[in-house]
C-alpha cells in the first residue's frame, strides 16, 4: 500500500511541477530538465525508502517492536554513486520511512569515495540490533531504462546482529570471527563505532569529525580533544582566523579541519610529513609537537600561535581480540572526558610571528616550521 502511494505522490509532485515552471516561463526546456530531476531523486527516495522498511522488518522478525524514533540510520548514500548517479535522494526516503533527523543525530551521512558501495545501516536503540543492506548494482537502472528499479533483487547482502556494545564485550570472540568475515560487508568498524558512539550521546562536533572521517577512532579523538582546548583556551576573535600546521599528521587532521573550518582550499591548513632527523633536530621542549596552531588579529593583522602536544589516556579497556571492539571501547571512554580536553593536549611554546609574516610562509615547500621558530637543538 505504502508504495502505491508513494507512486502516486511521485507522480503529483512531477505534474504541480510542470505547472508551476510552465507559468513562470521555464519553457518545455527548463520543464523537460526540472521533471528529470524530480523523477531521478524520486528515484532514489523510493531506494531509500526500501531500505528502511527491508531493515526494521528484519528487526522485528527478532521479536522487536520498533517504533518511528527507536532508530538511527547511517549511510553512503550522496557519497556513493551508482553508474554515475547521484544517490543522496535516498536519505529522503530513510527519514520518511524512520523519522531520523539531522538535528537530533539520528541521521549519519557517512563520508565515501563515490565508486565505493551503496549501503544503508539502521540501529535500534533499546534492542542494539543493527541491520546491513547493500545495494546490488545491477537492480539500478541505466541507459534506456535509467529509473528501473528490481526491487526483488535490491539488496546484493543483508545482515541483522546485536551490535551494542556491551553485547559486543560480552560476546568478543564470536564477533571477532563475525568481524572477520565482513558481515556488514566491511563497513563494520564505521557502523559499530558511529552508532554506539551515536547512541553514547556524542556532541555535534564529534559527529560532524567521524562522519567527515567516516568513522570513529581514538585517532580522529584526539583531533576533537584537540579542536576542543584550541576553542576554550586560544580563542579567536570573530573577525579573525585560525591556520594549523601539522607537523605530525594523523587522523586528527580530519577533525582539525571540520570543527575550526580550517581548510588547504581556504588557505587555512597545512601539513608537512618530517623524517626522524628532522624530528630529531627538533629541541627536548618540543619534541613531542604534533600541531602548531596560528591565531590571527583582525585588528592589528599580527599572528601568534602556539606549539601543541597530545598525550592519550590511559582507558582501561581490556583487549577483546580484535581491533572493532578495542578502539570501540576506547572511543566510548573518551566520550566521557571531552568535557576536560586540557587532559590530553599541552601547550609546549608560545610565539608572535614578525609582522607582515604570514603562517603560510612557513608552509613553504623545504621549510622546518621548527627551524623558523627556533626550536632546535
Amino acid at each position: 500500500m505504502f508504495y502505491k502511494t508513494s507512486k502516486v505522490l511521485s507522480l503529483k509532485m512531477m505534474l504541480w511541477t510542470l505547472v508551476v515552471l510552465v507559468s513562470a516561463g521555464f519553457g518545455l526546456a527548463g520543464v523537460a530538465e526540472s521533471c528529470v530531476k524530480t523523477r531521478e531523486y524520486g528515484y532514489w527516495t523510493e531506494v531509500g525508502a526500501l531500505a528502511a522498511g527491508q531493515a526494521l522488518s528484519m528487526i522485528r522478525k527478532k521479536g522487536v517492536a520498533v517504533k518511528a524514533d527507536d532508530c538511527i540510520a547511517l549511510s553512503s548514500a550522496g557519497y556513493a554513486e551508482i553508474k554515475d548517479r547521484d544517490t543522496a535522494g535516498a536519505l529522503d526516503g530513510l527519514a520518511r520511512i524512520l523519522g531520523v533527523k539531522r538535528g537530533n543525530h539520528s541521521l549519519i551521512e557517512v563520508h565515501s569515495a563515490p565508486d565505493t558501495a551503496l549501503w544503508f545501516a539502521v540501529y535500534h536503540l533499546k534492542s542494539g540490533y543493527g541491520t546491513y543492506l547493500q545495494i546490488n548494482p545491477d537492480a539500478v537502472g541505466s541507459g534506456g531504462t535509467l529509473y528501473r528499479l528490481d526491487k526483488k533483487n535490491l539488496f546484493s547482502s543483508k545482515a541483522v546482529e546485536k551490535i551494542n556494545a556491551e553485547h559486543l564485550f560480552a560476546n568478543a570472540s564470536e564477533f571477532a570471527g563475525k568481524f572477520n568475515a565482513k558481515i556488514f560487508g566491511g563497513n563494520e568498524f564505521r557502523i559499530v563505532t558511529i552508532a554506539n558512539a551515536v547512541a553514547a550521546g556524542a556532541p555535534s562536533c564529534a559527529v560532524r569529525a567521524f562522519e567527515f572521517h567516516d568513522h570513529y577512532c581514538p585517532g580522529v579523538t584526539s583531533g576533537i580533544l584537540m579542536a576542543l582546548y584550541i576553542k576554550h583556551y586560544f580563542p579567536k576573535e570573530p573577525a579573525g582566523s585560525y591556520f594549523v600546521q601539522s607537523v605530525q599528521p594523523w587522523c586528527k587532521e580530519d577533525a582539525l579541519m571540520v570543527i575550526l573550518n580550517t581548510t588547504p582550499g581556504k588557505s587555512g591548513y597545512h601539513v608537512s610529513y618530517p623524517t626522524a632527523d628532522d624530528m630529531a633536530s627538533w629541541s627536548d621542549t618540543v619534541k613531542n609537537a604534533s600541531t602548531i596552531v596560528y591565531r590571527k588579529d583582525p585588528v592589528s593583522g599580527l599572528w601568534d600561535g602556539v606549539v601543541l602536544g597530545y598525550q592519550g589516556g590511559t582507558t582501561g579497556c581490556p583487549s577483546y581480540g580484535h581491533s572493532v571492539m578495542d578502539k570501540l571501547c576506547a572511543d566510548l571512554w573518551y566520550l566521557k572526558h571531552l568535557d576536560h580536553p586540557e587532559e590530553f593536549v599541552t601547550v609546549l611554546h608560545e610565539f608572535e610571528l614578525p609582522k607582515g609574516v604570514t603562517p603560510q610562509s612557513y608552509g613553504r615547500p623545504g621549510v622546518d616550521p621548527m627551524v623558523r621558530l627556533g626550536l632546535v637543538k
